[in-house]
């Protein structure tokens, strides 16, 4: 089973100029960010720049007379802007992002004859329903669109083309450039992010701090702005570690758990983001060696990340981890992040890990403070950037299937969303995230945040049955730091899973 859209030009020219206007004029008035890309949407660019043509900077300038481009992805009961990226949906909650979509649309089909329908399947599991149309022979879609992890483990299945740069604007900055080089497999890409979507940005994991403990709190202000302290380069695990510790403190019956006030609020997944957030990867891409892929988990600098993170983690009296909570809030969870956001809304944490999509969801929550962003912290001042990683599970990228039936016309569509999408992350800046209500320094942190996304191969293979997945997790609830010999214990696994992995991509381009 699926569902199927289909969207035609029902706006005029003369009302798609006056919308988009609307649009241009709002994220003026508005002070919201603006999205990590700056592509041109309607002749604008994304910093409110100088008027460009669609000539300009555009790779397609071709016509596809009344052609329609088909798209497999999630559904809206899976992630709200699964569909909504693609096609307007009128009985939206979010009227903003709908309609920005609808004047993109309307702009592709009358200036590239492009029209788009989406299909979602009933177990929302695109990749999945990808290979069984594909096994069967009914497969019939462009583009396909879903998380991940689903999608980098599907290219050894030879569902997916890979990317040819030429036929794309593939250097504009409407593109996600660090997606393509992070899950690349032997020097070639298969899949892409940036304005062209909005699932990619909805759920990268961040921090978010309570901005009155930190300003009522004389040992924290010793620090300074904690603004001026990121954009000076200085939010380090070291920093946010003396942070944690002086903010927290036990209950009143001197215990150490849901009722006490933590500095860091996490779960175990945290452990991987901390360690991501210095700029470090379980695995790289290496197409230089005949097995592509490059294992750091047990490098001298890796050993090095963790020890500082282990610190944080394990340390059950500045840190509070989801799974420690489990069924102890006012409305019990599955996993605890429940608990954990109630914690933060009642001011039981100083800092608190989790993904963007958060923000919308606070906002609209009775809260006696006011929260700000910030990125995961650097391993030191040394680090270059800030690094926050991209959620697996729900972050997505697209790509072209093997079953595509029209290539130019996908590849057209692609650079088209891409390019006319400036507006359309404008409109979920403003509207979802509802900036209006945050700081222009929080807008700031987003937009560092958006921009620097960071993809770590070995959180989206499989290997060592799901080992690697789980390896920092699964440490920071040991009594010591045994990196070492637990990963002594899984490597082979790992490895061997890895090889199979190679081995298969070379099968499937053979």
């Amino acid at each position: 089973m699926f569902r199927k859209k289909s969207i035609a030009a029902r706006l005029t020219c003369v009302l798609l100029v006056a919308l988009l206007c609307v649009f241009a004029l709002a994220a003026c008035e508005d002070d919201g960010g603006t999205s990590s890309g700056s592509g041109a949407a309607s002749g604008q660019t994304a910093s409110g720049g100088d008027t460009a043509s669609p000539e300009d900077n555009f790779l397609y300038k071709d016509f596809y007379e009344d052609t329609t481009v088909k798209i497999l992805c999630v559904g809206t009961s899976r992630h709200t802007y699964g569909e909504l990226q693609f096609v307007p949906d009128e009985d939206s909650n979010y009227t903003k992002v709908s309609a920005a979509v609808e004047a993109r649309n309307g702009l592709i089909e009358q200036n590239h004859g492009l029209k788009i329908e989406i299909y979602t399947d009933a177990d929302n599991t695109p990749v999945a329903y990808l290979r069984e149309q594909q096994q069967a022979g009914t497969a019939d879609f462009d583009l396909v669109c879903d998380s991940v992890d689903n999608m980098v483990q599907s290219i050894t299945d030879h569902l997916f083309w890979s990317i040819e740069p030429e036929k794309l604007s593939i250097d504009q900055p409407w593109w996600d450039h660090e997606c393509m080089d992070a899950i690349s497999i032997a020097g070639k890409s298969y899949f892409l992010s940036g304005d062209a979507l909005i699932t990619d940005d909805d759920n990268i994991y961040l921090y978010l701090y309570n901005k009155k403990m930190y300003e009522e709190n004389a040992d924290l202000l010793q620090y300074g702005d904690i603004y001026d302290i990121v954009k000076d380069g200085k939010f380090t695990l070291d920093l946010f570690e003396e942070m944690c510790k002086l903010v927290s403190h036990a209950d009143e019956n001197g215990e150490w758990g849901f009722n006490a006030t933590y500095g860091n609020l996490s779960h175990a997944y945290g452990a991987t983001v901390l360690v991501n957030g210095c700029d470090f990867a379980m695995a790289t891409t290496d197409p230089d060696t005949e097995d592509y892929f490059q294992l750091n988990v047990d490098s001298g600098q890796g050993q090095t990340i963790f020890d500082k993170v282990y610190q944080i983690m394990s340390d059950k009296q500045i840190t509070q981890r989801a799974e420690l909570i489990i069924g102890q809030g006012s409305s019990p969870s599955k996993y605890g992040f429940a608990e954990l956001e109630e914690m933060f809304v009642n001011q039981r944490g100083l800092f608190y890990n989790t993904t963007s999509s958060s923000i919308s969801i606070l906002k609209r929550t009775d809260m006696d403070f006011e929260f700000g962003v910030l990125p995961t912290p650097k391993y030191d001042e040394s680090q270059e950037r800030y690094c926050n990683t991209v959620n697996r599970y729900q972050s997505s990228v697209i790509g072209i299937p093997i079953c595509c039936r029209n290539m130019d016309a996908a590849y057209a569509l692609l650079d088209a969303l891409g390019y006319y999408g400036g507006d359309v992350k404008k409109a979920y800046y403003q509207e979802t995230l509802q900036l209006q209500t945050l700081s222009e320094e929080d807008s700031e942190m987003l937009d560092l945040v958006y921009g620097s996304r960071f993809y770590d191969l070995g959180s989206y293979f499989n290997w060592g049955n799901g080992a690697l997945i789980n390896f920092y997790g699964s440490l920071i609830n040991g009594t010591t730091n045994d990196l070492a010999s637990r990963w002594e214990a899984i490597e082979s696994s790992v490895e061997t899973d890895m090889h199979a992995t190679v081995e298969a991509y070379k099968d499937s381009v053979a």
